[in-house]
């Protein structure tokens, strides 16, 4: 004879064996956890689900209320009112995050606290003869001299609409210039196999045949630091006085070391080079008797990282690689001290400082444009690293050769192109700055529905996009309403875990544009929030359902349940025809009643259990 559920069980098992799922829901049973049907004491009044608050209450002590008065419960916002920190911020919510940075840009100055703007254009302000390969380029005496290949000339006005450059003579005849320097009297020049000439803009301007060394040496690197003159050919650096004698200060082992450059440190000189993958920077220290000492490493960048550029600023050394920029101090003995890698692309062949700022080459910024990129001496994001952004750019890939500051504006040379000059009676039509990722600080899912900005009157237009979870960005609209200073874009409801943003500044005319001063979005945090069921159960050792009866073993059920909640897991909860992924919290026990003298007890059980999420 088969067994039917209306039989008692006496000494045999269960007709369940704690399946995840009961087949007798819902025909028979209204629940079942853990594969076990139950009924419901409706008349308990206890059956109840709801879920969870979404956000926890939160207080703001502090004395002057901010943003974290605003009630959590809402939109949650995150944005920028300043920009003056620089960028390399890729994540702008983590916990090193640091305000008033940003990801990266191009064609804006952010760096007026509280503001950011079009930077000026460039123009190309040379001959097409300029086109060269091999370029220098100083600041003496109210003139910019340059070299373009054999050829030295100058202008005193490189910003004119057709600047009048001026040819230098007694170069040597078919020979490249390989180095130029000044140390403020004289310009020096290198040429292949053919020593060292100057010019004396004290007798003449243009006079280049004055021979400092007579020899069949290519000088490949020409520089002063601390009164000193140095000049580097083949593997070795020398010292150099005022007529033409050397003295070598470092003699390499190797064959291939050639020298970039040297730089005025605090209490030292410092030259950098390299020979394949290595890079070193020497510190040579002057003597009580006034002489050189002889040079020792003061630096060694890691293998790969190859120095190409050094520059001295206020007794700080700035040093230019195949990497990036590393700003550099000095410890107790002279040694330097680098800071973090601030990564460009490209080799950074050149620096030229100017009050709190120094500039540096930037080529191939953006596979569109190269040139100039900036650090800002008066604010560190960390130590020996000062605030970045990108400046001045023209529409070249090529190799952005050199920088100098003339009359408080840049001027720099890109290889094959020529001169590129600040044009102050045009700013960029469009610069763009791009945020760092925000995720609201939960790695939960969010919308954002807004996306407000901020301006002073505004001229021009500005463009908003947000891009979410790493995807390209969408346009979320352009606002060109003049004289306004606030406006609100609709964000999406697309549910997303992290979302960057992108602003463009369009110029009104040539020399007007808009003055960004704040962007914020306020997201509508969607985390997945827990169903919370309190169901209680009947657990009587008979039950009627339907007019069949059903038998249970009530103190072997609430063993069941304790034991879901002594070693919590998850289970499923049938309820009709819905099943729910959820961990038992808690049991309260009710008994009404025992059976027998062996005071089994009978009674309702209010089970409370939470939903996870799938």
């Amino acid at each position: 004879m088969s067994l039917t559920f209306s039989f008692p069980f006496v000494n045999t098992p269960a007709f369940y064996t704690g399946t995840t799922l009961s087949n007798l829901v819902p025909d028979v049973f209204p629940v079942a956890i853990n594969g076990r049907p139950y009924l419901i004491d409706q008349k308990s009044g206890r059956y109840s689900r709801q879920f969870e608050q979404r956000v926890r209450d939160s207080q703001d002590n502090s004395t002057a209320p901010g943003e974290a008065a605003i009630n959590p419960g809402g939109l949650w916002r995150r944005g920028e009112v300043s920009w003056h920190a620089g960028a390399g911020q890729k994540y702008a919510d983590v916990a090193e995050s640091q305000d008033y940075r940003f990801f990266k840009s191009k064609g804006v100055d952010p760096w007026t606290k509280g503001q950011l703007t079009l930077l000026n254009g460039t123009v190309l302000r040379s001959q097409s003869t300029f086109a060269a390969t091999s370029q220098h380029m100083v600041v003496q005496d109210g003139r910019v001299y340059i070299s373009v290949n054999g050829d030295v000339k100058f202008t005193t006005d490189p910003f004119a609409a057709s600047p009048t450059w001026t040819d230098c003579t007694g170069e040597p005849a078919g020979k490249t210039c390989t180095a130029m320097a000044t140390n403020g009297d004289r310009i020096y020049l290198g040429f292949t196999t053919s020593g060292v000439r100057y010019i004396d803009p004290a007798v003449s301007t243009t006079d280049a045949s004055n021979i400092l060394i007579n020899t069949s040496e290519t000088y490949y690197m020409l520089g002063f630091a601390k009164g000193f003159m140095f000049g580097a050919y083949d593997q070795d650096l020398y010292n150099i006085d005022a007529g033409g004698s050397k003295s070598k200060i470092i003699d390499s082992i190797d064959a291939g070391f050639r020298w970039v450059g040297v730089a005025t440190g605090q209490n030292a000189v410092y030259a950098a080079g390299y020979a394949n993958k290595k890079s070193y920077v020497y510190k040579v220290t002057i003597k009580s008797d006034g002489t050189l000492d002889s040079g020792v490493v003061a630096l060694e960048l890691p293998t790969g990282e190859v120095a190409t550029a050094i520059s001295g600023y206020l007794g700080y050394i700035l040093l230019g690689t195949n990497k990036g920029v590393r700003f550099c101090s000095t410890d107790s003995s002279n040694n330097l001290v680098a800071g973090s890698l601030i990564p460009t692309s490209g080799d950074v062949k050149k620096f030229s400082s100017n009050d709190r700022f120094s500039w540096f080459t930037w080529t191939n910024y953006d596979g569109v444009s190269g040139g100039l990129g900036r650090l800002d001496l008066s604010t560190f994001t960390s130590a020996n690293t000062p605030a970045f952004a990108t400046d001045l750019m023209y529409n070249s890939t090529a190799d952005v050769t050199n920088v100098v500051i003339f009359n408080d504006k840049a001027v720099f040379m890109i290889s094959g192109v020529g001169v590129i000059v600040e044009d102050s009676a045009n700013l960029v039509s469009t610069g763009t700055i791009e945020t760092g990722t925000y995720r609201w600080g939960i790695p939960d899912r969010k919308f954002v529905a807004r996306v407000d900005t901020r301006s002073l009157p505004l001229t021009g237009s500005i463009v908003s996009y947000m891009g979410l979870d790493g995807e390209a960005y969408s346009t979320l609209g352009t606002w060109d309403n003049s004289s306004d200073v606030e406006n609100s874009f609709v964000g999406s409801d697309e549910k997303a875990i992290e979302a960057r943003f992108k602003f463009d500044l369009v110029r009104q005319s040539a020399t007007v544009g808009p003055t960004f001063t704040r962007w914020t979005a306020r997201a509508y945090a969607a985390p997945f929030r827990s169903e919370v069921f309190s169901i209680p159960v009947l657990l009587h050792d008979v039950l009627n359902v339907y007019g069949k009866e059903y038998f249970f073993d009530s103190t072997a059920e609430l063993k069941e349940l304790r034991t879901l909640i002594a070693d919590p897991r998850i289970v499923t909860l049938q309820l009709k025809d819905e099943t729910v992924s959820v961990i038992v919290e808690s049991l309260e026990w009710t008994p009404i009643d025992a059976v027998d003298r062996e005071w089994v007890w009978q009674g309702t059980g209010v089970v409370t259990m939470r939903s996870v999420q799938e």
